[in-house]
């Protein structure tokens, strides 16, 4: 018995076998060979090569001129255009960036040695470098890893997964995860703790462990224990039953406190049934597909959800945000010109109408808000409104049932809350992403966990916007969660808060004992809105906070 440490991202504690996947370095698959989008293999090519080429230029002081000259002779030969123009070509008569590289690099490769005559190294050794570029160009099913079928209960350990790769998993089989990497702030950490999984990151060696040993994952104090006693595993399993906050008085609820909802679990289902969907995160439920789903496939999906709502509960739905870590499995298509070009969202316009005219249709008989994420310009902001209102007309012309729509938009980037005045008056609600604005707030560092100056400014000045123009003020993200801000965003306005299925109970418990205790309504409060605007410190922050 050992026992590894790292970072706690899904509480609970949970014991099975280990199945440890990592990175298959085996032939190339048949999905490789082929491809179906040719700008997207030439533009993934392209980069490619320019990065790997450029990270074997910046090796410092190799031990031996012959080293610094092979690295040289490899980055010039990756990016001559003569290859260039020839993988190109392949790439537009139907093959993969891999294996129009793989032709076109090992095949030329004889004649470039003999050429360089003084070059004073083993054609071996080019070989190996062209073959370590060419496997930065795969992209068969998994990407980095190959994923397993799962039949028993496991705990699940590797150096690292994206949310598609593990959402493609039959997730109920998985108790815990265990990563060599990761970190607890990305969105692998929400669907974790969305479905209730028990998972620490960050620890050293785990994939030394060897597959069906057994493992308990304690997400509760950030340890994992190889092959634990039966005395351990019995006392840390009893502390699963512990106490919950319940409510006994929804009267005493003056905010509306629903679920923030991507990966759906047994757990979460109730949750949602009772209180609502507060923000549905659309994109985790498409993750794991192969191809873009249809009208009709995304129309099932979301009517499974909000159908079983009760009459009263909100219904809340962002569009897909597909950004950072979050790409699906199937190719994303996007602008090439209009005012979605480079949108943040990474998505592009016939996949977006496909899905909010899905929306309304799922949500027929019911009111629906509809909220657009990461919007950084006001020619967006426009353009997303008169897709939406187009949906809406042509479902009217064509006498398909469906939902009322009210339109919301997320306040998630510096540019957002600069341009809240002119967003809060477009929308019936405006939501303040605290776990977006936490990363810009810190940028190019690594995002706060603490609650910091320069993020309370951006939050009171997109509330300034909300109370100013009359828009109903949300706030979703990590930070909603926090019961010390709650009585914070109670003096800002704030009506809708928007936390994890699995946090509701605690967060009503919270709302339900401040209302006892102080009998507050959610009102914007100026003097604060000054207070804060005027902080530099976070210990001046604190003081304020704590004074609330």
């Amino acid at each position: 018995m050992y026992t590894l440490s790292g970072v706690s991202v899904g509480a609970g504690i949970a014991v099975a076998p280990a199945l440890v996947i990592a990175r298959q370095k085996s032939e190339y698959s048949k999905e490789e060979l082929f491809t179906f989008d040719s700008e997207s293999e030439i533009d993934r090519y392209i980069k490619k090569s320019s990065q790997f080429a450029q990270k074997l230029r910046q090796i410092v002081n190799p031990a031996k001129d012959t080293v610094r000259d092979l690295l040289g002779a490899a980055a010039g030969f990756i990016t001559s255009e003569d290859n260039k123009r020839e993988v190109i070509d392949l790439i537009n008569q139907g093959c993969s960036s891999c294996m129009a590289a793989r032709t076109v690099l090992l095949g030329n490769l004889d004649a470039f040695y003999k050429h360089n005559n003084d070059l004073k190294a083993d054609k071996e050794e080019l070989t190996s470098l062209m073959n370590e570029f060419i496997h930065t160009l795969e992209h068969a099913h998994g990407d980095e890893i190959e994923l397993p079928t799962l039949t028993k209960d496991v705990i699940l350990i590797t150096t690292n997964i994206s949310p598609a790769q593990l959402l493609s998993l039959d997730t109920k089989f998985i108790k815990g995860v265990i990563l060599e990497g990761g970190h607890d702030s990305g969105h692998l950490g929400v669907v974790l703790r969305e479905l209730s999984i028990p998972a620490v990151f960050g620890v050293f060696d785990a994939t030394t462990i060897k597959n069906d040993t057994t493992v308990l994952v304690d997400g509760n104090s950030s340890v994992v224990i190889v092959e634990p006693s039966d005395d351990i595993k019995e006392s840390l399993l009893t502390m699963q039953d512990l106490y919950q906050d319940q409510i006994n008085d929804e009267s005493l609820l003056n905010l509306t406190i629903a679920c923030a909802v991507g990966a759906i679990s047994n757990g979460s289902n109730e949750q949602i049934k009772n209180h609502g969907l507060g923000l549905l995160r659309s994109e985790f439920l498409f993750l794991s597909s192969s191809y873009e789903p249809s009208e009709d496939e995304m129309t099932d999906c979301f009517y499974k959800i909000i159908s079983p709502i009760k009459k009263g509960a909100p219904i809340t739905a962002r569009t897909f945000d597909f950004a950072d870590d979050k790409k699906p499995l199937f190719n994303i298509r996007l602008d090439d010109s209009g005012p979605l070009k480079g949108y943040g969202a990474y998505v592009g316009t016939n996949l977006l109408k496909k899905e909010i005219r899905a929306l309304l249709r799922a949500s027929k008989g019911r009111t629906i808000t509809i909220v657009f994420p990461l919007v950084t310009k006001i020619s967006e902001k426009d353009y997303l409104l008169k897709l939406a209102n187009d949906s809406l007309d042509e479902l009217n012309e064509q006498k398909i049932e469906h939902g009322d729509m009210e339109i919301s938009f997320m306040i998630e980037t510096p540019a957002a809350v600069l341009l809240a005045p002119a967003i809060a008056k477009e929308g019936s609600m405006m939501i303040i992403g605290t776990s977006s604005l936490a990363e810009y707030a810190s940028a190019p560092c690594p995002p706060d966990k603490a609650f910091t100056p320069v993020l309370a400014k951006m939050i009171v000045m997109a509330a300034k916007a909300a109370f100013e123009s009359g828009a109903t003020l949300g706030v979703a993200g990590r930070f909603a969660s926090r019961s010390e801000l709650i009585p914070f965003f109670y003096r800002l306005g704030v009506t809708y808060l928007v936390t994890g299925a699995y946090n509701i109970d605690r967060i009503k418990a919270v709302v339900e004992r401040l209302n006892l205790e102080q009998d507050i309504q959610p009102a914007f409060d100026k003097d604060l809105y000054n207070k804060i605007m005027t902080t530099y410190s976070g210990t001046e922050l604190s003081e304020i906070i704590n004074s609330l």
